[in-house]
């Protein structure tokens, strides 16, 4: 009865969680091998977020004017999406659609890509002229003021940087001479970044007076954008009324598109390099110690606890390598932000979450040949020299 005891307390200390924390040591008991693969893991991790990062980013940077506007945007019956369709209202139209019940304000403006000459160079921006008072400027300014008169306008802080423009310098588009009156952040947009004007002012450089491309709709509280939406079209022929999340969609989807296809690919095969680098490094580390592990059978170690030392071993190495590779991504985004501004990189905490919980899921799998390995282990082993 005290064999049997006895015998039941050593496979006890030697389990994960037991006495004698086997798993433990045998991950620390190379630490150079354990920092590979913690580093070549971290680093796969790491890419799997920056380049996640970088994809939301460019959708993220692709509707970051309509993300600061109201729910609803009126446009030239027909159009689509806000970026790339050209339309052209009469601005008479905004009164008319001010008078539709359940709006509270309409503000119209004058979008459209321009081509600025800076320093010799041709940088294409997204111009967008407003009433000042009204929605639709720069919502934070860096530095400078927001634009009152003609020919005033206010560029993006990351174009401003890198050519240098100051307040008060002065820039040419079409020929007319535009004088820098502030510096907005937080407007680098998706290879467009944004400058802003007077209404008065883009519709001059545009030759297209009395006109707007867009009315920017804020509902009456307690109204839902949806139904605003209905009444608008409803009430004002020659228009058609957006929610301005759908735009939005539309926007990333057209500009967007091009790149989620290669980017995917590129995250797939970072996260197939870190599950084959968890797998390699236990599957090593298990065929390294092949005569402990037939020890540990020839003492009586179960099928299922030798299982469960491998899942260890490989969930340790997983979440180790995520935690670390999510302070690598980090600091990679941090190091864009200062170098390469004008490239977004979104990272979030789901991000980080979904890739520990996949990371942990997949070594699981992984330890999964190793274990076959130790399941058909002759205990035999352990006494052969």
């Amino acid at each position: 009865m005290s064999s049997i005891t006895d015998r039941a307390r050593t496979k006890a200390a030697l389990v994960p969680g037991g006495q004698v924390p086997i798993a433990r040591r045998q991950l620390l008991g190379e630490p150079a091998k354990l920092v590979v693969a913690l580093l070549a893991v971290a680093a796969a991790v790491a890419l799997v977020l920056l380049l996640t990062g970088l994809r939301r980013g460019l959708g993220e940077q692709a509707t970051v004017y309509l993300d600061h506007q109201p729910a609803v945007l009126v446009g030239q019956a027909g159009t689509r999406d806000f970026l790339s369709q050209t339309s052209v209202l009469d601005e008479a139209l905004a009164g008319r659609v001010q008078r539709v019940a359940g709006v509270d304000d309409a503000a119209p403006i004058s979008e459209g890509y321009a081509m600025l000459s800076l320093h010799g160079k041709r940088v294409l921006a997204l111009l967008v002229g407003y009433d000042p008072g009204r929605r639709g400027g720069p919502w934070r300014l860096a530095e400078g003021r927001a634009p009152r008169a003609f020919g005033e306008v206010v560029v993006d802080d990351v174009l401003a940087a890198e050519h240098g423009l100051a307040v008060g310098t002065r820039l040419r588009f079409r020929g007319e001479a535009l004088t820098v009156v502030g510096r907005s952040r937080g407007t680098s947009g998706f290879m467009t970044p944004l400058a802003f004007t007077t209404r008065e002012t883009a519709n001059a450089l545009n030759e297209q007076p009395q006109t707007a491309t867009f009315l920017l709709v804020t509902p009456v509280a307690g109204i839902s954008p949806a139904e605003l939406v209905g009444r608008i079209e409803a009430a004002v022929p020659g228009v058609a009324a957006h929610l301005r999340d759908e735009l939005a969609a539309r926007d990333r989807d057209l500009f967007v598109g091009a790149f989620s296809g290669p980017l995917a690919a590129m995250i797939a095969i970072a996260a197939a390099v870190a599950i084959l680098v968890i797998a390699i490094t236990v599957y090593s580390a298990t065929r390294d110690r092949a005569r402990e592990y037939a020890t540990l059978k020839a003492i009586g170690l179960s099928r299922r606890a030798l299982l469960r030392l491998v899942s260890f071993q490989a969930g340790a190495l997983a979440v180790a390598g995520t935690a670390l590779g999510v302070g690598f991504a980090l600091a990679g985004a941090a190091v864009v932000a200062v170098l390469a501004p004008k490239y977004l990189i979104a990272l979030t905490v789901s991000d980080a979450l979904w890739m520990a919980v996949a990371a942990f899921i997949f070594a699981l799998l992984a330890a999964l040949a190793p274990a076959r390995y130790l399941d058909r282990l002759d205990p035999a082993t352990a006494f052969r020299r």
